[in-house]
């Protein structure tokens, strides 16, 4: 499934007056620190989240709902293998209704998401990038685009390039190999307690 919350924030996050601004001297000194930070941020951003889910969904009505149009998917699937035109034909009655119930509870799943989306924004915009800079741990192992990789470090390492006029300093973001990025950061700490919190707040919605 894709997620449409994080493909928007991307794509919107491209236009001028929204790149965020990195600062160059994060408030924390260490990796360990900004890490440990970082990830308490993430896991009750992701806290909130769920208890706005909570608040603004009817969690057992949407499980209901799943697991019917689940149930009724897996019949009409099964139908067709058999070629069951009887059962198929019975099954087709209830297509319209399947695919209302459908639609009502992904209106239910946006609603929450809407609301979370333009606070999240602004903290992504103004906040960490003010307060963690561009890179917030260190991973031991590399991952493609989360982690700075040899490539980055060499390009991003400080050169001193001097002609008749001028005299200019590059540097990157990326020190060391494994660095991990800002964002990368948050997702990794959302991919691993996004599960956890969904079943402490009893907020987790089956898929079928």
């Amino acid at each position: 499934m894709i997620d449409l919350y994080s493909l928007s924030e991307r794509v919107i996050l491209q236009f001028p007056g929204f790149t965020p601004h990195y600062t160059q001297n994060p408030i924390f000194p260490d990796m360990f620190t900004s890490a440990v930070v970082a990830a308490i941020i993430a896991i009750g951003l992701n806290l909130g989240m769920a208890l706005l889910r909570r608040k603004t969904t009817n969690i057992e009505k949407m499980k209901s709902v799943m697991k019917e149009t689940g149930e009724w998917r897996k019949k009409y699937t099964e139908a067709i293998k058999k070629r069951d035109k009887q059962q198929i034909d019975e099954l087709k009655k209830k297509q319209s209704q399947m695919q209302k119930m459908s639609m009502e509870m992904q209106q239910q799943q946006m609603r929450p998401m809407m609301l979370y989306m333009v606070p999240s924004f602004m903290l992504w915009i103004f906040v960490f990038p003010a307060i963690f800079g561009q890179t917030v741990a260190l991973s031991p192992i590399a991952i493609p685009y989360l982690t700075c990789s040899d490539e980055n470090v060499k390009i991003d390492t400080p050169v001193q390039t001097t002609n008749s006029t001028s005299t200019e300093l590059k540097q990157g973001p990326c020190k060391v190999p494994g660095q991990v990025f800002l964002w990368g950061w948050f997702l990794i700490v959302n991919f691993a307690f996004t599960g956890i919190v969904a079943k402490i707040t009893n907020t987790s919605i089956p898929t079928f």
